[in-house]
C-alpha cells in the first residue's frame, strides 16, 4: 500500500538481518545505521521502518542506545501506530507464521503448521503485551504517533496516505493501491473456531511462560561456565 507509492519510503522490518542483511553483531553503530536506513529508503531519500519491541531491545543490548532516539538525533522522524483491533484473528495469523516461517503472503511457507491451542494462546498474550509495551513506552516519553486501527484501511486508506506523505514532506502519491485487504483464508477461521471451543474447556493460563530455554550451544556452555550466560532480552522468539 504505502510501498507501492515510491516515495514513502520502504516499509518492512529492516532492523532484522534476514531482510536487510545487516547483522548488529558484526558492524558498528554507524554502520549499521547506514545499511538498514539504505534498504528502508526509496530514491527520493525517505525511509520507513516496521519496528517491534524485540528490534529495540536486540539493538539497546548492542550499542547501548534507543534506536528510535537515534533517528531522531539523525533524521527528522515521524512515529506511526498501526496495529489490528481483532487480535485474536492476528494471533492465529502469527501462530501459523511462526510454524510456518511464512511471515508475509509473498514469501513461501518452509514447512506445514498444524493447529495448537498452547501456541495461538502463546501469540495472543505476546501481541497484547507489545501493544501494552508501545502504549507505555510513547506514553511515557510523550512522543507524538499517529494511531490507525489495520481494519480502518480496508476499504479506504487514502487518508492514511496523505497522513505519511505529510509527515515525510512529499507530494500525495497518486499511483498507490487505495484499499488493501485482510489475509485471511478458510484454515484461519477453522483454528479460530476450533480455539473459540477450545476456549470452554481449557485454560490458557497453561499456554502463558515468559520464561524462555536458553539455546544449547557449545557458545551458551562457555558462557555459562564462565558466568557469563545471559537470558533471552524481552519479546524476542
Amino acid at each position: 500500500m504505502a510501498i507501492s507509492a515510491g516515495t514513502l519510503g520502504r516499509q518492512s522490518e529492516w532492523l532484522d538481518k534476514l531482510n536487510s542483511g545487516a547483522d548488529m553483531r558484526t558492524m558498528d553503530l554507524d554502520e549499521f545505521m547506514a545499511a538498514v536506513v539504505a534498504k528502508a529508503s526509496t530514491p527520493n531519500n525517505r525511509f520507513a521502518f516496521s519496528i517491534f519491541p524485540r528490534y529495540l531491545f536486540e539493538f539497546r543490548e548492542t550499542y547501548g542506545k534507543d534506536f528510535i532516539d537515534e533517528c531522531r538525533a539523525r533524521y527528522p522522524t515521524a512515529l506511526v501506530s498501526l496495529r489490528r483491533r481483532d487480535v485474536l484473528r492476528q494471533a492465529v495469523s502469527f501462530a501459523r507464521a511462526r510454524q510456518t516461517k511464512q511471515y508475509a503472503a509473498t514469501l513461501p511457507a518452509r514447512r506445514d503448521a498444524r493447529y495448537d491451542f498452547d501456541l495461538i494462546a502463546q501469540c495472543y498474550f505476546y501481541i497484547c503485551e507489545s501493544n501494552a509495551f508501545w502504549d507505555s513506552y510513547l506514553g511515557l516519553r510523550e512522543l507524538e504517533v499517529d494511531r490507525y486501527l489495520y481494519e480502518d484501511l480496508l476499504d479506504d486508506a487514502s487518508g492514511f496516505i496523505l497522513n505519511l506523505a505529510t509527515r515525510l514532506d512529499v507530494d500525495r502519491p497518486t499511483n498507490f493501491g487505495a484499499r488493501t485487504s485482510v489475509q485471511r483464508d478458510a484454515l484461519t477461521e477453522e483454528w479460530l473456531e476450533r480455539f473459540q471451543q477450545d476456549l470452554k474447556a481449557r485454560s490458557p493460563l497453561f499456554a502463558y511462560d515468559r520464561r524462555l530455554p536458553i539455546k544449547r550451544s557449545g557458545r551458551n556452555l562457555i558462557n555459562l561456565a564462565r558466568r557469563r550466560l545471559v537470558g533471552h532480552h524481552p519479546f524476542k522468539y
